[in-house]
């Protein structure tokens, strides 16, 4: 299913306030910070999938509901100020992106409502003292777990049999994070044959270094682990693997129709509806508490073939069978 689908499917149903409480006694505000700018190619995703999704619970933009978007631009100290903005004008309820959107309110309010998405490990990463049954004012979506490193480290193997080494692409400033990825890494890596390592990146000029240095010695290929860095400067390392003809595989499917090679990802569509499902039960009364945090229901493999064959690889039928979608 393509992303029109998801996004025209999830205003299709009409759902109704519960009893004994009017939209009519409130207008609502909802608060929206985005770590990505707003010509990141999943922004318009995130944006027209949230209004359609709350639009299908009776939540109509500009309405009903006052919406405050705010795009980071991949920049902390912006999204503080953007934040300390938002919470001023005293929103219902706030969605947060990412680990680091995440971090920003975590930091600036104990008492709002915050639902997050698109983050891993929120445990870990101090977010919630449970996923059963989180402690404070966050909850929310978790899109990838760590065991996902050996699913990506498979699919390049798949992608490029005689990859033997592989550099992991990701911002190192959340220590839980980067943790699991390392740990992760060093257990799965040699059970496949590579050597997999981590590089910590923050912004360009460090992206072009780790990858330049790295591709001295053959037999190399990327993983480009999530995060807003990594997210953000997409174009550069799609580039760089096509400079130095690394086979990479991605964590967002933005990334493969800007010409990545392959990714084993979630539906950002999908993951946006659900978060939608709990912003609506949160302005009609829910507690935070009460709301468990969820894991990704659906993961997708997408082929670019046209990088593929840039590359001069070539795709296995049973791999060319068991993708979702391929992107010529």
């Amino acid at each position: 299913m393509r992303r029109r689908d998801v996004i025209a499917g999830l205003g299709g149903a009409a759902i109704l306030p519960t009893a004994g409480w009017s939209q009519a006694d409130k207008r609502r505000r909802l608060g929206i910070l985005l770590v990505y700018g707003a010509a990141h190619p999943d922004s318009p995703v995130i944006v027209e999938t949230l209004r359609a999704s709350l639009r299908g619970h009776g939540w109509i933009w500009g309405q009903n509901l006052a919406v405050d978007l705010q795009f980071g631009d991949g920049d902390t100290e912006k999204m503080g100020k953007q934040t300390e903005d938002m919470l001023a004008r005293q929103p219902d309820i706030v969605l947060a992106q990412g680990v680091v959107g995440t971090t920003v309110l975590q930091r600036a309010t104990k008492t709002t409502p915050v639902v997050f998405m698109m983050l891993q490990d929120p445990v870990g990463a101090g977010f919630v003292s449970s996923l059963s049954h989180p402690d404070g004012n966050l909850t929310g979506f978790t899109n990838f777990d760590f065991s996902l490193v050996g699913k990506w480290l498979q699919l390049l193997k798949e992608l490029s049999p005689e990859t033997g080494r592989a550099l992991a692409l990701i911002n190192p400033d959340y220590p839980a994070r980067l943790a699991g990825y390392t740990a992760e890494l060093a257990r799965i890596g040699p059970e496949l044959g590579i050597d997999a390592r981590i590089a910590g990146i923050h912004d360009a000029p460090e992206i072009e270094r780790a990858v330049t240095a790295f591709a001295k010695e053959p037999r190399g290929g990327l993983i480009v682990l999530p995060d807003a860095v990594t997210g953000i400067h997409g174009p550069q390392i799609i580039a760089l693997a096509a400079a130095h003809r690394l086979p990479a595989v991605y964590a967002y499917e933005a990334q493969i129709r800007q010409g990545g090679l392959a990714a084993y990802t979630t539906s950002v569509a999908q993951e946006v509806g659900r978060a939608a499902g709990y912003i609506d039960r949160i302005l009609r009364g829910a507690s935070v508490g009460s709301l468990p945090v969820q894991a990704a229901a659906r993961f997708l493999t997408v082929i670019n073939v046209r990088t593929a064959a840039t590359l001069g690889l070539t795709i296995s039928p049973s791999l060319m069978a068991k993708a979702d979608e391929l992107i010529e």
